[in-house]
C-alpha cells in the first residue's frame, strides 16, 4: 500500500505573486551586485514635433554598503 499523499495547491493571489517576485528579484540584485533602474527623459516626438518625458531602463552597480 502506497503512503502517496494527494496536495492540493491554492492558487496564489496577486500580492503573493508580487512579494515572490520581490524577494527573488532581491536576490539576483544581492548575487550579481546589479539593478534595474529607469531614469526620466525628454525626447522630442518623430511624428508629433512635440516633446514627451520617456523612461529609459538600464542596469547599474547596487550602492555600496557602508
Amino acid at each position: 500500500m502506497s503512503d502517496n499523499k494527494i496536495v492540493e495547491d491554492k492558487p496564489k493571489t496577486e500580492q503573493q505573486r508580487a512579494n515572490e517576485f520581490l524577494k527573488d528579484y532581491g536576490e539576483l540584485c544581492e548575487k550579481y551586485q546589479f539593478q534595474i533602474v529607469v531614469t526620466p527623459a525628454w525626447r522630442a516626438s518623430q511624428d508629433m514635433g512635440d516633446w514627451r518625458l520617456v523612461l529609459q531602463s538600464s542596469i547599474g552597480e547596487l550602492p555600496k554598503k557602508v
